[in-house]
């Protein structure tokens, strides 16, 4: 099963870091956060020091709850929330509930390697399904759910990433949700809604939520602070049936996320400053998307083409013919830039012609230098692969 699990990503020592999607270092709000650690050791230092629970702080679980209720028109309680170390463990704790070796786990070509990593971790085969421009393809996805029922293994689970499909960017288009929400409840599969990246939003809000189009039923929604105050909390969360957050909550073997951590993000929140906080980070995060975009179109078009995304922090490339992306990887290296090749965000295979660049950490001068170097790797490559016929 090891061999199955493909490396995760990581920062790197590389100057030019293009590789791990992590926020900005300036932008995060750490006067803010101590002010908070401080007020949530001092009004309750018992509660913030000893186990939690495995639900979490329900306080933080109102807030969200909250938010839900705001954003949906649906009647969301802290009941339908659970508290995670972030969102790879919310995944993976769905994994441990709900998936037994041999179960059927559908997913995008290509999508997040983490869930690749946990839902193969407790046994899962993974069936993946082509995405284009718009993610998930729908005719594909219909075909291989009724395959599926076929063959006596139907699916168990639909993974998907709606909002700045992480690696492509892409944003799956509301009628593609509306569909994708009748296939699963006709074929009785749960959908994991990964939100990871909602909040990222640089041209407008995102369209409406998989859980909201199905009024909660059979979405598990997963969210998460890190993209929005910082990847060091580990504070995420799940949003569903109070069922199902039951059954979450009994895989828990934890005693708990840090309840110390979830306070001290409680009181920031209470302060008031975060949607100003995430607005400031849409903007810094659209001029880096326009850098980097900017750059690869003067720089590296002969070598590649991507779409635009939406939100999130990633540029998803697609190499001309004749270049491998792990010579490119590897070429990039010497130039100082790191950058994600794409076979590991392939369950069965593919990617060999594809690049994740990350925009997110690198401040647009230096992102600039950094795609610049990029291009003289993907030409270097060029040149050689000419050479060599």
């Amino acid at each position: 099963m090891t061999r199955q699990l493909v490396a995760p990503t990581s920062l790197s020592p590389l100057p030019y870091d293009l590789n791990a999607g992590v926020p900005d270092d300036a932008s995060l709000p750490s006067r803010e956060l101590a002010e908070a650690a401080v007020r949530a050791i001092e009004q309750d230092p018992a509660g913030a020091l000893t186990y939690g629970g495995a639900l979490g702080y329900e306080p933080l679980r109102t807030w969200i709850a909250a938010r839900y209720s705001q954003e949906t028109g649906l009647n969301v309680t802290p009941a339908h929330l659970t508290l995670t170390s972030g969102s790879a463990h919310a995944i993976d704790n769905i994994a441990a509930a709900f998936i037994a070796p041999g179960d059927v786990v559908i997913t995008g070509a290509p999508t997040y390697p983490g869930a690749i990593r946990s839902f193969r971790a407790r046994g899962a085969r993974i069936v993946d399904v082509p995405q284009d421009e718009d993610g998930i393809e729908m005719v594909s996805l219909a075909s291989t759910l009724e395959h599926q029922r076929a063959i006596g293994v139907p699916a168990k689970l639909i993974y998907v990433i709606a909002n700045y499909d992480n690696p492509s960017g892409s944003t799956l288009p509301v009628h593609r949700r509306e569909e994708l929400a009748l296939l699963a409840a006709r074929y009785h599969a749960l959908v994991v809604e990964d939100d990871a990246y909602t909040g990222i939003d640089l041209e407008g809000p995102p369209p409406t939520s998989l859980y909201q189009i199905a009024r909660g039923e059979g979405i598990l929604r997963v969210g998460t602070f890190s993209k929005t105050i910082a990847t060091g909390l580990r504070v995420g969360w799940v949003l569903a049936d109070p069922a199902i957050v039951r059954a979450l909550a009994y895989m828990r073997f934890d005693n708990g996320s840090t309840p110390f951590v979830q306070r001290m993000v409680y009181e920031y929140l209470q302060t008031g400053v975060y949607d100003a906080h995430v607005e400031q980070l849409r903007a810094i995060y659209k001029e880096r998307r326009d850098t980097a975009l900017a750059a690869v179109l003067e720089h590296c078009s002969d070598y590649v083409t991507c779409d635009v995304p939406r939100g999130g922090f990633f540029l998803w490339l697609t190499l001309r013919a004749g270049l491998d992306a792990m010579r490119v990887f590897e070429t990039a290296k010497t130039y100082g830039v790191a950058v994600t090749p794409g076979h590991g965000y392939y369950p069965n295979g593919g990617g060999e012609n594809r690049i994740r660049l990350v925009f997110s950490a690198l401040p647009p001068d230096e992102l600039r230098k950094a795609v610049v170097l990029f291009g003289k790797a993907c030409a270097e490559v060029a040149a050689g692969t000419l050479a060599s016929r």
